[in-house]
């Protein structure tokens, strides 16, 4: 998988969460990588992710508004929410002659 499906697994994980002041340790995993992170709620419009993917390395992201950046396994990551729901959402697959 690549590191822009990581980053927007997590995502929309965070975004469709409830709100919750105090860090909560959440995890999950997807094509045999785990993640388990913590989501930080800093205002009304504003997370923050941190964790580690295993086997992997940490990463950090801000998600702020309609805008996430951060790193990921050390890479510097920039994207928008849509484009992270968009990366997730389940493609359909059409026969074609």
């Amino acid at each position: 998988m690549n590191k822009f499906h990581f980053v927007a697994a997590l995502l929309t994980l965070a975004v469709t969460s409830p709100a919750m002041a105090k860090e909560e340790a959440n995890s999950f995993t997807r094509d045999g990588v785990n993640y388990t992170y913590t989501v930080t709620n800093v205002d009304a419009d504003t997370r923050i992710l941190e964790g580690t993917a295993s086997p992997g390395s940490p990463f950090r992201l801000v998600v702020s508004g309609n805008r996430v950046s951060g790193k990921a396994n050390g890479i510097p990551v920039s994207f928008n929410v849509k484009a992270a729901k968009a990366a997730t959402a389940k493609s359909v697959t059409v026969a074609s002659r």
